[in-house]
């Protein structure tokens, strides 16, 4: 019987890790995908909040910075060279990120 008990509870550990990994991807993608969809159609409306929250989180997270290219160019808006660095970051490293529960934010397990 508590072999059974081990082995429920090894498996309810590794289904909640995945879904909490699920999660930070989700996470990540959502950010990066409004970027995504902005280069793709210019005239795409997105909220400018949104805008600084998913500018914000895709450096924290990636640690990918970018410079205005252009002098009229609005600071949060990345270039398309930037969204294509963060979409392969994501490729590359996605199984490190994770939703940490108690900050209620995505982190990156440190390798």
């Amino acid at each position: 019987m508590k072999k059974l008990i081990l082995l429920f509870f090894i498996i309810l550990v590794s289904f909640s890790i995945k879904i909490n990994a699920q999660n930070a991807q989700s996470i990540f993608l959502d950010n990066l995908e409004s970027f995504e969809r902005l280069a793709k159609n210019k005239n795409e409306s997105i909220s400018l909040n949104k805008v600084y929250e998913a500018r914000k989180f895709l450096i924290d997270i990636t640690g990918i910075t970018y410079k205005m290219e252009q002098p009229f160019d609005m600071p949060v808006f990345p270039p398309d060279k930037t969204i294509k660095k963060w979409r392969s970051w994501f490729e590359k490293n996605k199984d490190l990120l994770y939703y940490d529960e108690k900050e209620k934010e995505v982190k990156v397990i440190k390798k």
